[in-house]
Formats: C-alpha cells, sequence, structure tokens
C-alpha cells in the first residue's frame, strides 16, 4: 500500500489562539474552509500539514493534549541569529521556551519551544560538516 499524503494531528483547548500564535509567527495557514474548531498550517518548504483541533471537535477522541507529547517537530534555520530570532517571535507571540537558544552537548546549535498547548517544536541551525 501507498500513501498519497501524510499530515499530523493535535488538541488544543482554542482553536482561535492557536490560529493567533501560528499566524503571528508567521505559518502560512491550510484552507480549513473556515471550520471554527480547527486551526491548520502547511509547514516548510514541502508544506507538510499540522491540524490543530478544539477539543470538542469530532476528532477530539483521538488526541488528548497534554497528556503526551508524542513527537517534536523540528524546524531548520540558517543562521543563529535566525535561531535567536525565532525564540523572541516565539515568546512574544505567546509560546513558550523550554530549551534557550545555545548549542547543546553535540555541539548543535537551536532552540526549543512550546505553543500555548505545550506541543513542542525544536529550531535547529542546519550547519555545514554536523
Amino acid at each position: 500500500m501507498k500513501a498519497k499524503k501524510i499530515w499530523a494531528n493535535f488538541c488544543v483547548e482554542d482553536a482561535a489562539r492557536t490560529n493567533k500564535f501560528y499566524t503571528q509567527l508567521g505559518f502560512k495557514p491550510n484552507n480549513t474552509n473556515n471550520y471554527p474548531k480547527l486551526a491548520s498550517f502547511a509547514f516548510g518548504d514541502d508544506n507538510f500539514v499540522i491540524h490543530f483541533f478544539e477539543k470538542g471537535s469530532q476528532i477530539n477522541d483521538f488526541l488528548s493534549a497534554g497528556s503526551t507529547n508524542e513527537i517534536i517537530f523540528t524546524l531548520s534555520a540558517d543562521t543563529e541569529q535566525e535561531v535567536k530570532g525565532w525564540e523572541e517571535n516565539v515568546k512574544a507571540a505567546g509560546g513558550s521556551i523550554f530549551q534557550p537558544a545555545g548549542r547543546d552537548n553535540n555541539g548543535y546549535y537551536g532552540c526549543g519551544f512550546a505553543d500555548p498547548d505545550g506541543h513542542k517544536f525544536n529550531i535547529l541551525l542546519m550547519e555545514e560538516g554536523m
């Protein structure tokens, strides 16, 4: 069997708040036909879609916000300044930083943030030779 597409689904407390957060960070909204309990965005050059379904929506039975962190999505950065910019923009948009910008034990430069519902992302500087 061959899957034609893949996307991610998360559960959130407030789809409007989630929509505002990711819009403020500059992500491209995905056409959701104005469904009020869904915020949906395309990430990266390949337009990977992540749907954020509000509690009480039809998909909520499958998702459980905050109970686990099934996956951390990594977003690439080109410079240390870009990583720091992400950190500043996330704070300004209402997210939280769980790993401040800097180098980890393996020498990679990046930071980690969580959106208002606790979904985690990692910003990683993609350096040559690492």
